[in-house]
């Protein structure tokens, strides 16, 4: 019997290569698509990655369990306290006299460890923060003063936090500053794709533990806070926010770990920085810029035009950075975007093993 192949023509000989080749990327591709999907969560401290992983839960449960919740009680109040102590301490600095000395002085020795809230505590916060002395500070508040953009909505809120029956709800969770020095990991599912995010500690301590989590990683996601261009860091305050993660978002793109890795970039908490831009423009951090004064757009547009600058100048020429504006508290954002990711990284897996 003859070889059966040597019917063929050359086209179909090609085409009975290529069928084969395809067969066996398909193979690839589905033994790839079994496995999870690694996704890096990087960025510097206080940019909203925390945030951001906790959405994923919400988004992968449907809400916090009771249990959960109430783990960020004792977190809630400690930001509560300490947050007012700070502003205490920062009229003091200022020479802006407090109204409510008396209950400023009572206010500074308590103890936030094992603190337990009641009506006198709610009361105290509530006229504190309605002193003409705290507001004052807190309009005036140095650039270095280190105040938790969330403390703003659990002063707000305090009544209900002060209740003895309080349960935290799923903004007061989202809301809560836990500083990240440890590395965590989640497992969820979006358009039948598993994933599993890795958020590490963005302090400069804590990014020497990175390394580990380099290899085999499909993409990372780095998170910048919009409002960083009027910010110092924690851990020096004479450093920049955003030009610290401009700075680490250099290194990223330039290190070789992350030389085939898909870059996803979230500007985070673009709904503060719709209201910071209208106080203080850009060119306290960029003397360069040269957009309409005080304007969201022409602000934003700039910022994200020095990452895309990065990426294109020092980053893999063939890799594209995908930009994404966020609001970390508003779990609708957040689940669209990350629905639109999911589809960026699927399209770009089946890019890698040629099949478009």
């Amino acid at each position: 019997m003859g070889n059966c192949n040597s019917d063929l023509t050359e086209e179909e000989k090609e085409m009975q290569k290529r069928n084969k080749r395809i067969d066996s990327l398909l193979k690839q591709d589905k033994i790839f698509l079994q496995n999870e999907i690694r996704i890096l969560l990087l960025g510097a401290g206080e940019s909203g990655k925390s945030t951001l992983f906790k959405q994923m839960k919400i988004l992968q449960n449907g809400k916090f369990g009771k249990e959960e919740s109430v783990f960020y009680k004792p977190y809630i109040y400690e930001n509560c306290i300490s947050q007012m102590k700070a502003l205490i301490n920062e009229a003091e600095k200022l020479g802006i006299p407090i109204e409510n000395q008396e209950i400023a002085l009572k206010f500074l020795e308590i103890n936030s460890n094992n603190f337990e809230m009641n009506y006198q505590f709610v009361n105290w916060i509530q006229t504190l923060w309605e002193d003409q002395g705290i507001k004052k500070t807190y309009e005036n508040k140095d650039k270095n003063f280190q105040f938790n953009d969330s403390t703003i909505y659990f002063f707000e809120n305090i009544e209900r936090i002060g209740k003895e029956d309080y349960i935290p709800t799923e903004q007061d969770v989202l809301h809560c500053r836990i500083r990240t020095d440890q590395i965590v990991e989640s497992r969820f599912k979006i358009n039948n794709l598993s994933f599993i995010m890795v958020d590490v500690g963005g302090q400069r301590t804590a990014r020497r533990k990175w390394i580990h989590y380099f290899c085999n990683s499909t993409s990372v996601i780095f998170c910048a806070s919009l409002i960083g261009y009027d910010q110092k860091l924690r851990e020096d305050e004479s450093v920049n926010r955003m030009h610290e993660a401009l700075s680490l978002f250099r290194e990223i793109c330039h290190s070789p770990w992350f030389a085939d890795t898909s870059m996803i970039l979230f500007l985070n908490k673009k709904d503060l920085f719709k209201k910071r831009i209208k106080e203080v423009g850009l060119e306290t951090c960029f003397p360069e810029y040269n957009g309409r004064a005080k304007n969201y757009q022409d602000a934003y547009r700039f910022i994200k035009g020095k990452f895309e600058y990065i990426s294109g100048l020092i980053g893999n020429q063939t890799r594209k950075l995908y930009v994404f504006k966020t609001c970390a508290v508003d779990t609708q954002n957040i689940d669209r975007v990350f629905k639109s990711v999911s589809d960026t990284i699927m399209r770009n897996l089946v890019k890698d093993i040629k099949l478009v």
